[in-house]
């Protein structure tokens, strides 16, 4: 292990000892459920959607769309209103499905459902989302159901930051699909797993912020860390919770009413300690999980570039 490994490994090990990741029962709030680590010991798939008759062959079709424009109480595909839905890729652009990815939501009671990504990386399911009294009275409205999510594919697990309705606009919309959101051309990027590279190689000296660091930003970070005017925001109850923490990873300077950019993220002197690097290590306090580990090729072209001058370049 290289000395800078060793000094971010124990970095990260004297944080958690001082702050603790709960692991236990927490109020079910953006705040209570933000550390909360994926659920286990479940069957995965257990809950998995299965269409019967003609709309079998189905199951693959219009991946990133919004299924639940079809998949609602009177909708064109009404007789299959599904409760979560969605697509898995490997990327935010939403280019390659991903399959096999376990999605795994929690309700307000604390029901874990399971579900798993077929061929086309398309999920769905019929389990019922629980009632959140925080959200509103009537049990019977969709956007009183709230989940927290996590999608895992191998050891990678990227969670929600946030708790997520299954309807919106009561009177308007019954059902949302996870892709009415995470689609293709939205700023919060397709639903993503894995720790699949953002470009297909990276140079080992002469990094560029441009070519290299910046689409690997794009792919990771900026769908919550955007300008301070277009931060994506959640509220629950009186609580008003932000996703970006006002730091702006969208381009090289940070936009007006951001707090800090990713300059305020680096440290020259030493590349290894830059918060941009171990925030997204596993095991580290980041709300958006874990994208690399120490020597991936993703992390390795960050530090390389920060050891460089981390120049605009």
């Amino acid at each position: 292990m290289r000395p800078y490994q060793i000094a971010v490994c124990v970095t990260i090990l004297v944080v958690l000892s001082f702050i603790g990741i709960s692991t236990g029962d927490t109020p079910f709030t953006p705040r209570g459920q933000r550390w909360e680590p994926a659920p286990e010991g479940h069957i995965i798939g257990k809950d998995n959607g299965v269409l019967t008759g003609d709309s079998g062959a189905l199951a693959d079709h219009f991946q990133g769309e919004d299924c639940a424009i079809c998949h609602t109480p009177g909708g064109k595909a009404g007789a299959y209103v599904f409760s979560i839905s969605g697509t898995v890729f490997k990327d935010k652009l939403g280019i390659e499905p991903l399959v096999g990815a376990e999605v795994i939501i929690r309700d307000v009671e604390g029901k874990v459902i399971s579900l798993t990504s077929n061929e086309a990386g398309n999920f769905f399911t019929y389990a019922p989302i629980a009632h959140d009294p925080a959200a509103g009275s009537d049990p019977d409205t969709p956007r009183n159901w709230r989940y927290k999510s996590w999608v895992k594919y191998g050891e990678s697990v990227r969670p929600m930051v946030t708790l997520a309705y299954v309807g919106a606009m009561a009177h308007y919309i019954p059902r949302m699909s996870c892709n009415m959101h995470h689609g293709r051309m939205g700023t919060r990027g397709t639903v993503s797993a894995g720790t699949f590279d953002t470009l297909a190689a990276y140079p080992d000296q002469n990094i560029s912020f441009a070519a290299h660091v910046m689409p690997i930003l794009k792919n990771r970070c900026k769908a919550c860390h955007m300008p301070a005017a277009t931060n994506p925001f959640t509220t629950y109850g009186d609580e008003r919770f932000d996703y970006s923490g006002g730091l702006d990873l969208s381009a090289y300077a940070k936009a007006p009413g951001s707090s800090r950019g990713i300059t305020d993220t680096i440290n020259l002197a030493q590349p290894a300690q830059s918060p941009l690097l171990i925030r997204s290590l596993p095991g580290s306090l980041h709300s958006g999980g874990s994208f690399w580990e120490i020597g991936d090729p993703e992390y390795e072209t960050i530090r390389l570039w920060i050891a460089e001058g981390a120049s605009d370049n």
